[in-house]
């Protein structure tokens, strides 16, 4: 071997040993910090991965209303309530009549109701001569009351009729006015040839045509036989009855 070859055999020796502050320590810490790092950054890519799929998945599992919301704990409900019968009707405005009777007159010892609805063809001397619907019965009843004499009734009807009431021909008191409703009430009161007035009535007319009646006599229309001087109830106490703001007619 020649001195050359010589001289660059131990110049490549002492280039490659390893520096004199070399720590064997130091490179063993510094390859497991880059594994370290190395597994939390693929730990941070898969949570990554599963927040990215959970987001997509869960706007389909969760429930929603309609405008569109998470769902609400309680669903609302889009049935109506069912309309009421014509013979719970008739019942409601019977008992509620009886009812504000026996609060207005404390006279009376008994009050009650006794309501129903027909079907009814029209008085044949009425310019239409129509029959009512099936199901569009007249509300027709009495509400009972026994005074000092005995007892008698207030007759009740509703319904629409195909002809104009004229309440005012031989009516010894007769009015009309209109309520805040639009509907016309008329009061009236007659003696028919006696001292005493032998019949009160108040028509209460609604803007649909709908009318509603109460009338007093000098005897119990409900049986036709307990004639007496006069009506039990005045023309004023049957208006109250007839506005009574609680009772719905139509």
């Amino acid at each position: 071997m020649s001195e050359q070859e010589i001289r660059e055999g131990m110049l490549l020796a002492v280039w490659d040993e390893p520096p004199l502050d070399f720590d064997p320590d130091a490179l063993i810490r510094r390859v497991e910090q880059k594994k370290s790092r190395r597994r939390a950054l693929v730990g941070v890519g898969v949570a990554t991965a599963v927040i990215a799929v959970a987001s997509f998945a869960l706007p389909g599992l969760l429930p929603r209303d309609r405008d569109s919301q998470l769902g609400s704990e309680t669903p609302a409900s889009s049935s109506a309530p069912p309309s009421e019968s014509a013979e719970k009707k008739a019942q409601r405005i019977g008992e509620r009549l009886a009812e504000t009777l026996g609060v207005r007159m404390t006279n009376f010892k008994e009050v009650y109701s006794d309501f129903r609805t027909v079907s009814t063809i029209s008085s044949p001397n009425s310019p239409s001569g129509q029959r009512n619907a099936a199901d569009d019965p007249d509300l027709h009843g009495y509400v009972h009351l026994t005074d000092g004499i005995g007892p008698t009734a207030l007759r009740v009807t509703g319904g629409k009729l195909p002809y104009e009431l004229d309440l005012c021909s031989g009516a010894v008191y007769c009015q009309s006015s209109t309520r805040s409703d639009g509907s016309v009430v008329t009061e009236a009161e007659y003696a028919e040839g006696a001292q005493e007035i032998t019949r009160s009535v108040s028509v209460r007319k609604f803007k649909s045509g709908y009318v509603a009646q109460i009338q007093s006599f000098n005897y119990n229309p409900a049986s036709g036989s307990g004639l007496r001087q006069t009506v039990p109830v005045r023309v004023g106490v049957l208006t109250e009855l007839v506005t009574d703001s609680s009772i719905n007619w139509e």
